[in-house]
């Protein structure tokens, strides 16, 4: 495999092809190794979209790559919960706005299910716990207390629903941040 572009070296490119350059033009003046520049691609997300030919610094391409962030780590066989804490995005409404986008989704996870572990993403005792701590910090949301605990919020508020016990922890701790809050 060709050694990786230093950063310096991706984003002097990344400069480069956003003002017009043409790539075999930019790697020549800059003295780059081509395989080096795809080598460096495949994990540097803002140097693929400006090889794609598009400005990587836009909130239309950070959204893009954090939709290709997703995929990817369903493909890796991470859970969609521990995905969505990965790329601190909103995926439902993602999946909902294109349904091409939602069945990707899928397919990246079914081709990863024969590998994926089983027991990630779980309300275990543990990760019950370490929720239950966070929310207890005044100032602490639910989403910050679950995506502290590796769990969405989504994932919390379905517990709340379907465990009664779980439901008044919750409360007991928010009560209990409250306090501390106003002490």
């Amino acid at each position: 495999m060709s050694q990786a572009l230093t950063v310096r070296q991706a984003e002097t490119l990344i400069t480069a092809l956003r003002t017009g350059q043409n790539l075999d033009e930019a790697v020549t003046t800059l003295r780059l190794d081509l395989a080096a520049v795809w080598s460096t691609a495949r994990t540097h997300t803002r140097l693929a979209v400006a090889l794609a030919g598009r400005d990587p610094d836009t909130d239309i391409e950070r959204a893009r790559a954090a939709r290709g962030d997703f995929l990817r780590l369903l493909a890796l066989g991470l859970p969609a919960a521990r995905a969505e804490l990965a790329v601190g995005g909103n995926i439902g409404t993602w999946r909902g706005d294109d349904p091409a986008y939602s069945r990707a989704c899928v397919a990246a996870s079914e081709a990863a299910a024969s590998y994926a572990s089983r027991d990630q993403g779980r309300m275990t005792p543990q990760v019950t716990r370490r929720f239950l701590d966070r929310l207890r910090t005044p100032g602490t949301t639910v989403r910050t207390a679950a995506a502290a605990a590796g769990v969405t919020n989504t994932a919390i508020y379905q517990r709340r629903r379907r465990d009664p016990g779980f439901a008044d922890a919750m409360k007991a701790a928010q009560a209990e941040a409250r306090g501390a809050a106003n002490a």
